[in-house]
């Protein structure tokens, strides 16, 4: 499995300010380079930890978002290496432009947004390009960094479906119930790759070195390269919800876009579980052992993944944590659990290493499936527009939300009203 570090240079020329950097490593043969734009103190950066020393006397709020950048930065390297199929061509440059394409993909748009223009595609990228000046309309606060994303995704999906329909752009008047309903047909779909005869494109399969899986007779392994899998229901229903809010302000009617929403079986981890995570020894991996710790602190706190990574030492006093809530904007103080006192000893009453919701999804399931918990669960879903009924280990199935359903389950098993 590919791992990235952040670091930095420094010269014998003393220096206040210096870039971070990254590199990834994956197996022996690969090794990229990421110099980015974030910036810090050379005396105030931790290398080991890879973030703000602890000792140093720093702002609670720009620790914070410092560290967070961190993660998100850690998170987009991934993203764009693992969409990679022919990994050991790439180089350092090569991930140098595909970042700045990441972050800035208004640069390499080759529809230009102008005020006049009355086209879907060039819209949406203009829309996105301010989106970091938008602010909520209930709240009054730029739009987070996850909400950014969240459009991102849409957009991504929207050119997509325009490039299957072989489609340049399209017209408002074009937005309608028939655009909608395709739209909707290609999300619920999976899209597989052809070759010029049209059959499907194989790819070699990889082991977690990133290095081809062989088969008995030595040939390479292979498997269809999907582009894009059937999505549930609810995730079909939130990239509408996203198409509804990036075309409010213009022209379409969107009026009769459905958003789907479908309630799911969703696991939460009994405390007997819980304290069995707790229990399983991980200090042979690290990074597992902070994903673990994250998780027994959100189902110990039943905190949002998105508010816990914010909290800082300052928020810990007298056994209580004490936060406003992003999302609602409310201050809530929690009791702190002997499993949450344990995890913020261990971390000097600080938070771990905070982590990207994308890669804590993909890891916890790992540590899950090592602490043996593995009971066979049943769960019924719309995937692809057909309800299905599937059974699985419980490992699979557990994920940040999984944390906060926890908490509110075993809390009402030990008779906390709902209310």
């Amino acid at each position: 499995m590919a791992t990235i570090t952040a670091f930095i240079r420094v010269s014998t020329k003393k220096v206040e300010k210096v870039n971070i950097r990254f590199r990834l490593r994956d197996g022996r043969g690969i090794q990229l380079f990421h110099k980015s734009e974030i910036i810090v103190n050379p005396d105030n950066f931790d290398e080991k930890a890879q973030k703000i020393k602890a000792k140093v006397v720093y702002n609670a709020t720009n620790r914070q978002a410092f560290d967070k950048s961190i993660a998100d930065r850690k998170d987009i390297i991934f993203t764009i290496y693992n969409e990679q199929s022919n990994k050991e061509t790439l180089t350092s440059d090569w991930l140098e432009d595909a970042i700045d394409k990441y972050l800035h993909p208004e640069k390499y748009n080759r529809t230009i947004y102008k005020p006049s223009d009355e086209t879907l595609l060039s819209y949406i990228a203009h829309f996105i390009k301010k989106a970091p000046e938008r602010k909520d309309k209930k709240t009054g606060r730029l739009l987070n960094f996850n909400n950014l994303q969240q459009y991102k995704a849409t957009e991504k999906h929207i050119l997509k479906f325009a490039e299957i329909e072989k489609r340049a752009d399209y017209q408002f008047n074009e937005v309608n119930t028939n655009f909608y309903n395709r739209f909707v047909t290609y999300l619920q779909n999976e899209i597989v790759e052809t070759d010029k005869k049209g059959k499907p494109l194989l790819i070699p399969v990889l082991d977690e070195k990133g290095k081809p899986v062989l088969n008995e007779d030595g040939t390479p392994k292979l498997k269809i390269k999907v582009l894009k899998e059937k999505f549930t229901q609810n995730s079909v229903g939130k990239h509408i919800k996203i198409l509804k809010i990036m075309l409010s302000e213009a022209k379409a009617d969107t009026s009769s876009f459905y958003v789907f929403t479908e309630e799911v079986d969703n696991v939460y981890l009994n405390e007997t579980e819980l304290q069995q995570l707790k229990d399983f020894n991980f200090s042979g991996s690290p990074y597992l052992e902070r994903v673990r710790d994250w998780f027994l602190l959100l189902a110990w706190t039943g905190c949002r993944f998105s508010d816990l990574a914010k909290i800082g030492s300052s928020d810990i006093k007298d056994n209580f944590i004490t936060f406003r809530q992003q999302k609602t904007n409310t201050k809530v103080t929690i009791p702190l659990h002997p499993v949450v006192l344990d995890i913020l000893k261990k971390y000097n009453f600080a938070m771990p290493e905070p982590i990207s919701n994308q890669r804590f999804n993909e890891y916890i399931k790992e540590v899950c499936k090592l602490a043996q918990i593995d009971a066979n669960e049943s769960f019924t879903r719309t995937v692809g527009g057909k309800l299905l009924t599937e059974t699985m280990p419980k490992y699979e199935l557990v994920s940040s939300h999984t944390c906060r359903r926890s908490f509110c389950t075993n809390m009402y098993k030990r008779g906390l009203p709902s209310l």
